[in-house]
């Protein structure tokens, strides 16, 4: 069997700081292609360039920005070996107090809270709820005290996530009324479905991206992979768990995704490799496309550069994949969800890294 090497990099990343203003969205991009293609794209579209290696922030803030129109013109013939996730973070954070809230509830009650998409479609709905129909502020409020409690769990940051979360959903009618309840009713009945003092941060992006972005490839390919991405970045922070989720010992199954895609396993991942990105044009390639996905996804249209970004996508930016978290119109065909009939995704996925971790040991 060939291996087919992909190559990683990302941008937007400000740490657990889920509500940076200044960088509200973040993307890893991957890319199938060789080093010699990519060292010959980046020298073309930047050829005044003087840094060790090709970075967006550098080129970004020169002259050299200009040649972002040339690099985009030599995307098409890679539409279909580039791929790349990014999370509108405000949106991500929206997505956990619903994961980690709302889901045990409703699972509990015996429905299917993944099949089908519904998590995401549910998010999107609640999304359109709150800023269609509630004050601007109140969805700022709520990220940020949920933000407060995730990134500190401790008994007394839940009471107060608690506490705040009743008093709003009190304050407010129909019909965002229900969906504060819901999330102040899953911040009470926490503790009954997560141990606090084993809680992992919901902050992490790396891992939850990386997954994404290889399912896509295992969708497409059959052939193994191996992965490699920059050393400088804080890829793989949840490493052990990247290793169980990709272990070539997984039993054959097909994984439904919570967006309702299936992706086979095992994902294929046959090595998984840190380099240095001064020596790897592939990864250099990946950070200023992921660059510029950042950039696009997180301007607004009175962005004084949202005219040169949209040329850079009518130059070819515009012909690449891409996936990931953010708020689209897509809602729920019905509410609540199909009854449950056996593990949800959730419990599938946790049972593959148990199982995965229990034959490592």
């Amino acid at each position: 069997m060939t291996v087919r090497t992909l190559y990683f990099d990302e941008s937007g990343y400000t740490g657990y700081n889920l509500l940076d203003s200044a960088q509200p969205v973040f993307a890893i991009s991957s890319a199938d292609i060789s080093n010699d293609a990519a060292e010959a794209i980046l020298r073309e579209s930047f050829p005044s360039y003087r840094g060790v290696e090709f970075k967006f922030s550098n080129i970004w803030r020169t002259n050299a920005r200009s040649g972002l129109l040339t690099f985009a013109r030599h995307l098409e013939p890679f539409a279909d070996t580039a791929f790349t996730y990014m999370i509108d973070k405000r949106f991500g954070v929206l997505t956990k107090i619903v994961d980690f809230l709302i889901e045990p509830l409703v699972t509990n009650g015996g429905y299917d809270f993944y099949a089908d998409g519904f998590c995401w479609k549910y998010c999107n709905y609640i999304h359109y709820g709150l800023t269609e129909f509630a004050p601007p502020e109140l969805l700022d409020r709520l990220l940020t005290i949920y933000q407060d409690f995730s990134r500190n769990p401790t008994p007394q940051t839940l009471a107060v996530l608690q506490s705040q979360l009743r008093l709003i959903a009190q304050s407010l009618e129909e019909p965002v009324q229900i969906f504060i309840g819901q999330m102040a009713d899953g911040a009470e009945a926490f503790e009954h479905f997560t141990d606090l003092e084993t809680f992992k941060s919901s902050n992490e992006l790396h891992t939850t991206s990386m997954v994404a972005i290889i399912s896509h490839w295992r969708q497409r390919h059959s052939e193994d992979f191996a992965v490699v991405h920059d050393a400088s970045s804080t890829f793989l922070r949840q490493r052990r768990m990247w290793k169980n989720i990709t272990s070539p010992n997984v039993p054959e199954q097909i994984h439904r995704g919570g967006d309702g895609s299936e992706t086979p396993f095992p994902l294929r991942v046959v090595s998984t490799e840190a380099a240095d990105s001064k020596d790897h044009f592939a990864i250099q390639f990946c950070d200023v496309l992921a660059g510029l996905c950042v950039k696009h996804f997180g301007s607004s249209a009175n962005d004084p550069d949202r005219a040169f970004l949209d040329e850079v996508i009518q130059a070819g930016l515009g012909t690449l994949s891409y996936n990931g978290i953010r708020p689209s119109t897509i809602f729920p065909d019905q509410i609540p969800p199909r009854p449950l009939s056996g593990p949800d995704v959730v419990d599938q996925l946790a049972m593959l890294i148990r199982d995965s971790e229990r034959r490592r040991s």
